[in-house]
């Protein structure tokens, strides 16, 4: 089982086989995130320090620093602070401690806020978005949920039902593939909000499973303060997939190829971007095999956090957040894929 322990120690920890402070900060953030021992109080602020040789957060990143861990007082440690409170949690199998290392990972980036093998891709964009927005909200949120069942995000409030069952989940043990528990108090409890009664089958503690709507999207957004909030989602689009390859590219150049022109529009402008494609988008853009049968690359809903677009003659490059990875626009999708892949997007200012 993950330590935070083996994290910390220098011997071990294998930080010395990485040549710059990006890909070995990148190691100490994978190896915190899969940590599923309750570390202890002193060793989550070891890890904080031990970060900082590689890294150095901004002012925002620093104040949501100091919600989880408290304010690091000379020769006295940390005071105050999420982590340094001793009441018990809700949420009855979870640990305090592990929850205020998974924190500290999400501060520094927030691609770490991630499903896992849950597809909820839905809420984990809107949660992005909202670490993007503004991190140290994004923390008093999963902060509040924790401790009081009560999550702020802008003047809406998202509670969990003292009978929801969601309360009795138990961790993922030894298993990376277990979502982690601050994604789950913030996504579970994003997700039930949406629901007329709670959750309290035996099943549905450990499952998330929903689809998430263009119209829930855009609630949400509209919930948590965000103006201006657009619909540029078309459905209808996707069947163009089925058309011969010429058709497709045809179309994909002269009907996609604006919107998403706009969408580059509304980046610029620093609206926050939710995109709806099929996952095979986001498989081609990470440089890996699209594997979705042909049906559900026409037809499968995806959402990703988009960060930019570059179009070209020949097709697109998308920036994109999903499944716990920051994927860079460096691989150029045709505008035959584009066609039967892209669907649209909702998008918000923060």
């Amino acid at each position: 089982m993950p330590t935070l322990a083996q994290t910390l120690n220098l011997a071990s920890n294998g930080l010395w086989a990485f040549d710059t402070p990006a890909k070995k900060l990148t190691a100490l953030l994978d190896g915190a995130n899969e940590v599923d021992v309750s570390p202890a109080i002193g060793e989550v602020g070891a890890f904080v320090e031990l970060l900082k040789n590689h890294w150095t957060p901004g002012a925002l990143q620093q104040l949501a620093l100091d919600r989880v861990i408290g304010t690091h007082r000379l020769y006295q440690g940390y005071d105050g602070g999420f982590l340094q409170a001793q009441a018990p949690l809700p949420w009855r199998h979870f640990s305090r401690e592990l929850i205020a290392l998974q924190l500290v990972v999400r501060i520094v980036q927030c691609k770490y806020i991630e499903q896992k093998n849950h597809p909820i891709c839905g809420p984990v964009t809107f949660m992005q978005g909202i670490a993007r927005r503004n991190i140290e909200e994004y923390v008093l949120y999963v902060m509040g949920l924790a401790e009081n069942r009560r999550g702020d995000l802008g003047t809406h409030t998202v509670k969990v039902k003292s009978g929801s069952n969601l309360l009795g989940k138990r961790p993922g043990v030894n298993d990376v593939h277990s979502i982690r528990e601050a994604d789950y108090i913030a996504l579970a409890s994003l997700r039930e909000s949406s629901n007329l009664f709670a959750y309290r089958s035996a099943a549905t503690n450990t499952t998330l499973e929903g689809m998430t709507t263009p119209a829930s999207m855009m609630q949400w957004m509209r919930d948590a303060g965000y103006t201006n909030v657009e619909d540029h989602v078309h459905s209808g689009w996707r069947v163009h997939g089925l058309r011969m390859k010429a058709d497709r590219t045809h179309l994909g150049r002269n009907l996609m190829g604006p919107h998403l022109l706009k969408m580059q529009q509304r980046l610029a402008n620093g609206h926050t971007v939710m995109l709806v494609g099929s996952a095979s988008l986001a498989q081609m853009a990470q440089g890996e095999r699209y594997g979705q049968s042909a049906l559900m690359r026409v037809f499968g809903g995806h959402f990703m956090l988009a960060l930019s677009v570059d179009v070209r003659p020949n097709g697109a490059a998308f920036g994109l957040i999903t499944w716990g990875e920051e994927i860079a626009p460096n691989i150029e999708i045709p505008w035959s894929k584009i066609a039967s892949w892209y669907q649209g997007f909702i998008c918000g200012q923060p």
